[in-house]
């Protein structure tokens, strides 16, 4: 199943449902017109915390709704094309990010020492770098707390932060989790915003902060995808399209750990709540920080992931002032400093 939070044309109260043959259709609604009553399905967070009996009755209600859509009508069914698709968990009961791609890793040390310390040093230092961090992160389960509250959704924009000038896109796979019964209940696409200008100094410091934290800049969606649909989790072709300038390709196969490993990792910090999402880590090459090469006020970013379908991003077209960059402004946004 594709379950989803969405609006219908006209905007009003959030809905939550499932995808059928192309449509979006709240429970409620399904609900009403079989005649069967839920109370685990009014929202996600309820679905999530009575799995797996939740998930049994969506099924059921999918199935009516696949063979009666015809009797629905366009107050009850809404085209995916013009939903507002919002964030499957808007409010996640925490957000955790693994770091469990080394090679992204590799890649993003060398491009960092590369813009603080300059081409030529850079050069030097960055292999011996890149090889540390691909052995140290290559047996360890490395993660941080994310911004929980800075969630948005499909085709909404992520914030560009004054103090930035190279902001970047980090698509990952990111599971979300049930009840002790179910612990994965799924998976989405996640994209984790990150001002690279400001990042080096924080992650050999205290950790994330200004380069994460933004408002705006936790991108979730698009659906709320069952385990059934997706088969082999480490097993997704993923694709990236910058505007039209860039397009960069990667896979889930490059994941040193299974979602498995990293529940069963967080549970010996804590019990993730249901309906708390956690990131495996950044696709390799799928970044500018992996590649070098920068967003663009005004680009729409989209996210494809097999079975995930696409998650849009928003850049916006107009920034206010923003301040110079310590890797040195950039000509693309120099009518913004």
């Amino acid at each position: 199943m594709k379950l989803l939070n969405f609006q219908d044309v006209s905007g009003g109260t959030p809905k939550f449902g499932v995808v059928i043959k192309g449509y979006a259709l709240s429970f409620e609604t399904l609900q009403y017109k079989s005649g069967q009553t839920c109370d685990e399905l009014t929202d996600v967070y309820s679905y999530l915390e009575h799995l797996p009996s939740s998930e049994d009755t969506a099924r059921e209600l999918l199935k009516y709704g696949d063979a009666y859509i015809a009797s629905f009508n366009d107050d009850e069914k809404v085209p995916l094309e013009k939903a507002r698709i919002l964030p499957p968990i808007a409010s996640p009961r925490a957000l955790i990010d693994f770091g469990l791609t080394p090679r992204h890793l590799g890649n993003s040390a060398a491009t960092l020492i590369k813009h603080e310390f300059g081409a030529i040093i850079g050069s030097i230092i960055s292999p011996f770098i890149k090889k540390r961090m691909l052995a140290a992160a290559g047996g360890k389960m490395l993660y941080y707390k994310c911004n929980h509250n800075a969630v948005i959704g499909d085709n909404d924009t992520i914030h560009w932060p004054v103090y930035s000038s190279y902001l970047d896109i980090e698509p990952e796979l990111a599971v979300v989790t049930g009840n002790e019964v179910r612990p994965i209940a799924g998976y989405t696409i996640f994209n984790d915003s990150s001002a690279r200008d400001v990042q080096f100094w924080e992650m050999i410091g205290t950790g994330p902060a200004r380069s994460k934290d933004f408002g705006h800049s936790k991108g979730l969606g698009p659906f709320l995808v069952t385990t059934d649909e997706i088969g082999d989790p480490l097993a997704l072709n993923v694709k990236v399209k910058i505007g039209e300038r860039f397009e960069w390709k990667g896979s889930t196969s490059e994941y040193s750990a299974s979602p498995e490993k990293a529940i069963e990792y967080l549970k010996t910090v804590f019990i993730p709540p249901p309906g708390t999402v956690i990131g495996l880590g950044t696709i390799p090459d799928c970044t500018g920080l992996d590649n070098d090469l920068w967003i663009n006020p005004g680009e729409k970013i989209e996210i494809t992931f097999d079975k995930l379908g696409t998650l849009r991003q928003n850049t916006p077209e107009i920034l206010g002032k923003i301040e110079p960059s310590r890797w040195g402004n950039r000509e693309d946004l120099s009518k913004f400093y």
